[in-house]
């Protein structure tokens, strides 16, 4: 009786995931985009990241190599007057999502899960930038 169980959840799993790969229409929405010619693509930006400021994930109060070139990445542009907000988690908060904001989160989640640090600038991300890739960013897509 538990195989069975256990048959039927991951079954329906399987069947999740596939429903979510393939949930745009005419097929499979591409979540991954080409990146520009400054290695950020265009994300849907979390919920409660102000505009014109860059938003960097990477995990808290840890020794990591990443977390370390978190850390400098915020001082440098801290240093420099771009206004930084540090986190380690991101969500949303769509109500009915298109087809280009399901994409659009996919790539968040993307860049995301290819390591810390995660930046996201004015509805661009990408992981691991130098500070000068996002410096570029920050300037090319604020505001006013």
């Amino acid at each position: 009786m538990r195989g069975w169980t256990l048959l039927l959840i991951v079954a329906g799993l399987a069947g999740g995931y596939n429903w979510w790969s393939q949930r745009a229409p005419g097929g499979v929405a591409p979540a991954t985009a080409t990146a520009g010619t400054d290695g950020f693509v265009a994300v849907e930006m979390p919920t409660g990241t102000p505009r014109d400021t860059v938003l960097v994930l990477a995990p808290p109060n840890c020794p990591s190599e990443q977390a370390q070139r978190a850390e400098a990445l915020i001082r440098e542009l801290t240093d420099i007057g771009i206004p930084v907000k540090r986190g380690s988690s991101f969500s949303f908060n769509i109500e009915s999502p298109s087809p280009e904001q399901r994409a659009a989160v996919d790539r968040t989640v993307e860049v995301f899960q290819q390591g810390a640090p995660a930046v996201f600038i004015n509805g661009m991300g990408m992981s691991n930038p130098t500070t000068s890739q996002v410096v570029a960013v920050y300037r090319s897509t604020r505001g006013g």
